[in-house]
């Protein structure tokens, strides 16, 4: 079991309270929690993103070499 710290314990036991700290223009939101100051984004569906990556351009190399490799390992029936 990882230890956890005063502030974030409150986080374990009864869930994060998150604040809108942000609203891109492309409709997602940037969410900060009050206790612990973990950083989330929300898509554009309203679906929590946790990724911890802060440069946009390789989070999105990495999501198109994800789909290309799921693409490749399909078998084409002919």
């Amino acid at each position: 079991m990882k230890p956890t710290s005063n502030k974030a314990l409150s986080c374990a036991v009864l869930g994060h309270n998150y604040v809108k700290v942000k609203a891109n223009l492309d409709r997602t939101t940037e969410l900060r929690c009050r206790h612990c100051d973990i950083k989330v984004t929300t898509d554009v569906s309203g679906n929590f993103d946790h990724g911890n990556l802060s440069n946009k351009n390789i989070q999105s190399t990495l999501r198109r070499l994800f789909h290309l490799s799921v693409q490749q390992s399909k078998p084409n029936f002919s």
